[in-house]
């Protein structure tokens, strides 16, 4: 035989097969982690499939059948004949240690697919035509691939009794939260209706323009920075360059109006109030501060790989995530695939899983379709998410913002906001009613809402 490849199990490979010739039994546990290319040795590859095959009619997978099954297809012969079938099953003594083996040869599977992963970036490189920035995208859409394939082979079942342990851990941990057992948002009436944006989930928050999309979300991000004071917030800011929502984040925490900021014209009030939201920010500038754990990434060019790349990277650097922004969902890119409705799908399924290996909320803004503006209540629903229906399937909470004064100059609602929750996996929907002022595009809660906020 040829030389082995050091990235070869064959000893492992041998003993999946040989273990399951002597205990058929084993096949659904195996066949969960492995497939034929996952083989390196190419009778092994054959000799795997052909035991699929008989599994999946429901036949033995001892010696004889396995034999005659290659037999009838002219392939046993090729495969080392009914000596190696034999010498297979001799060889191991048990199928005790056969998961163990499974993982080994998924080990060395998943190393040569990064080998050839590598190979094909140095080709890429190598194109006449070559940009740094499609490579760094191939390369980003291949090794994330990878990373879910081999996520999706681990086991994630539980017994009833060890989940209910975790459960009641939780249950445990909740008390005493006052209801809210999530991130905070801020506004009570809102926490109440949701026990908080909770860990894993993925937060559609959607609006049609001017109705202050990025202004709520800002001001969730705020709260979660002041009230988790452990953990860190991270914005990916792909509309908007960090220095304008900082000078938001100014506007609100200071009360300052946004358009004296952007001017300049400002008075002797209004710069003591920037020096104040400042000081908020920085704090005694250590650590455990506002400002330097609400991390603002505003690249404008971001792939579902790399925003999941760069999460995990802002995760290792400011520790865990109370909550992840992403402003907004269709201006991420996976060019890829043939259409936006299924690029949509797989942005949306991409931060959901983002969430949940993160164990933090995702709240990602999202636009509404303009077949709203011709209706008589422009209120939005469901059905206006833009782009793709996996956004209403993907989501565990969506909200709505609805503000009337912006449709009717003449509102009696001037100044108040409408969030309206449409969809809540977990719990209940309606809408709560808040306060708005355009001055500083800032969300409070109404007089009925106690504190809430930052304020």
């Amino acid at each position: 035989m040829a030389e082995m490849s050091v990235l070869c199990a064959y000893e492992a490979e041998q003993a999946v097969l040989g273990g399951l010739m002597l205990e058929n039994e084993r096949w659904d546990e195996v066949v969960l982690m492995l497939s034929p290319d996952d083989f390196y040795v190419a009778p092994h590859r054959a000799i795997f499939r052909a035991m699929s095959e008989l599994a999946v009619n429901g036949q033995p997978l001892d010696l004889i059948t396995l034999s005659e099954h290659l037999e009838h297809q002219g392939r046993l012969d090729v495969l080392g004949g009914f000596a190696y079938l034999a010498e297979l099953s001799k060889n191991t003594p048990s199928a005790a240690n056969i998961m163990a083996y499974a993982g080994i040869v998924v080990e060395k599977s998943v190393l040569r697919q990064l080998q050839a992963t590598g190979n094909t970036l140095i080709a890429d490189v190598a194109a006449p035509n070559a940009t740094s920035r499609d490579v760094l995208d191939a390369a980003e859409r291949r090794l994330f691939a990878l990373a879910q394939n081999r996520t999706l082979r681990e086991r994630t079942e539980a017994s009833l009794s060890s989940a209910l342990d975790t459960v009641l851990q939780q249950l445990e941990s909740v008390l005493g939260s006052g209801g809210v057992t999530g991130t905070p948002t801020g506004f009570d009436c809102l926490d109440e209706m949701t026990c908080g944006l909770q860990p894993g989930d993925l937060v559609l928050l959607a609006a049609r323009p001017s109705m202050g999309k990025t202004s709520l979300a800002l001001s969730m991000c705020l709260s979660a920075a002041l009230r988790r004071t452990e953990e860190s917030v991270l914005v990916f800011s792909i509309e908007m360059p960090k220095e304008q929502l900082i000078l938001r984040m100014l506007s609100m925490l200071g009360r300052v109006e946004l358009n004296h900021l952007r001017s300049g014209n400002m008075d002797d009030e209004d710069w003591a109030r920037v020096s104040s939201a400042v000081g908020m920010a920085l704090g005694d500038g250590g650590m455990d501060t506002l400002g330097e754990r609400l991390i603002i990434d505003d690249c404008s060019q971001q792939t579902p790989s790399s925003l999941r790349a760069s999460a995990r990277r802002y995760t290792r650097l400011y520790g865990k995530p109370a909550l992840i922004m992403v402003d907004y969902l269709q201006l991420i890119r996976a060019p890829e695939l043939e259409n936006r409705t299924q690029e949509i799908a797989e942005i949306s399924r991409s931060l959901k899983a983002l969430g949940k290996e993160l164990g933090c909320p995702v709240l990602a803004l999202s636009q509404l379709n303009r077949q709203v503006e011709q209706r008589a209540d422009k209120r939005p629903n469901n059905g206006d998410l833009r782009d793709s229906g996996a956004l209403e399937q993907d989501a565990d909470l969506i909200m709505f913002i609805y503000r009337d004064e912006v449709y009717n100059p003449d509102s009696l609602a001037k100044g108040e906001a409408e969030i309206i929750v449409s969809k809540q996996r977990q719990g209940p929907t309606g809408t709560v009613r808040v306060r708005f002022d355009g001055r500083y595009t800032l969300f409070t809660p109404s007089e009925n809402d106690g504190q809430g906020g930052y304020a």
